[in-house]
C-alpha cells in the first residue's frame, strides 16, 4: 500500500482536527485486525493523493466510497445504541420483577389459599360447552366442605368464588383448599382444568433471553405466559 506523503498527512491531520478526532501522526496504536473511521479516512486520503491527475477518480466512485463510510459510521452508532438499550432493559427487568411481589394472579392449579377473609376464588377452563358445571372444594384431608353448582356455560373461562363458609354458614377456617371441577357435556361427565387466584411471593430476575418466572403461593413456579389474569 502506498505511503501517505507529507502534504497528504497535513491535509488529513487538518481534517481530523476539524472533526474533533486525534491526529494520526500523534497516535500510536497496537496492531489491529479491523478498520475504523480513521483508517478509512487514511486510505481515502492516500488514494486521492496518489491518483493519476489525468485520470482522476470519477464522481460515482467517490460517492460510493463516501456511502460506504456513512454505512460503517451508522453501524457503529447502531451498535452503541443497542448496547445502551440492552443495559436499560437489564435494569428494567429488576424493577419489573420487584413490582410483581404481592400481586394476586390467576394461574393454572388446584390448590387455593384462603385470603384474609377466609375466601377463595378461581376459574374453570371449559374446553367445550357444558350443560352443567360443578366445583367441589375440599380440605387437604379430603373432607368436602362445599359444592358449587354453576349450571350451564359456554366454552371458556368460568369464574367462581366461595366465602369460606359451609352449608350451615360457619367459617371453615382452613388455610388451603383443593379444587376439583366436573363438567357435563353430551351426556358425559368430564373433569375440567381449574385455575386459582393466589399471591405472587417471589419474582426471579430473568437473564437476557430468558422468560420471566414467578413463585405463586400454593402453586409454585409459574411462567409469566401462564398467568391468565391479575387482580388488585
Amino acid at each position: 500500500m502506498a505511503e501517505i506523503n507529507a502534504n497528504a498527512q497535513q491535509t488529513l491531520d487538518s481534517l481530523l482536527t476539524k472533526l474533533g478526532a486525534k491526529k494520526l501522526s500523534d497516535t500510536t496504536k497496537a496492531p489491529k485486525t479491523t478498520l475504523g473511521q480513521e483508517d478509512f479516512l487514511k486510505l481515502m486520503t492516500a488514494q486521492l493523493s496518489n491518483q493519476d491527475p489525468f485520470q482522476p477518480q470519477s464522481n460515482d466512485q467517490m460517492i460510493a466510497q463516501m456511502a460506504q463510510f456513512s454505512t460503517v459510521s451508522g453501524i457503529t452508532q447502531l451498535n452503541n445504541t443497542m448496547t445502551s438499550i440492552s443495559t436499560q432493559i437489564a435494569e428494567n427487568r429488576i424493577a419489573t420483577a420487584a413490582n410483581f411481589i404481592g400481586k394476586t394472579v390467576l394461574v393454572p392449579g388446584n390448590v387455593a389459599l384462603a385470603d384474609d377473609t377466609g375466601s377463595i376464588s378461581g376459574a374453570v377452563d371449559l374446553p367445550k360447552d357444558a350443560t352443567n358445571l360443578n366445583v367441589q372444594i375440599t380440605k387437604e384431608n379430603g373432607e368436602v366442605v362445599k359444592s358449587l353448582n354453576l349450571g350451564a356455560h359456554a366454552a371458556g373461562l368460568v369464574g367462581f368464588s366461595w366465602d369460606g363458609k359451609d352449608d350451615q354458614g360457619k367459617q371453615v377456617g382452613a388455610a388451603r383448599y383443593l379444587i376439583k371441577a366436573t363438567m357435563t357435556s353430551g351426556g358425559a361427565q368430564i373433569q375440567a382444568t381449574t385455575d386459582v387466584y393466589a399471591p405472587i411471593t417471589e419474582a426471579r430476575v430473568s437473564a437476557a433471553g430468558e422468560e420471566q418466572t414467578v413463585t405463586v403461593g400454593g402453586v409454585g413456579v409459574v411462567r409469566m405466559s401462564d398467568i391468565r389474569a391479575f387482580k388488585y
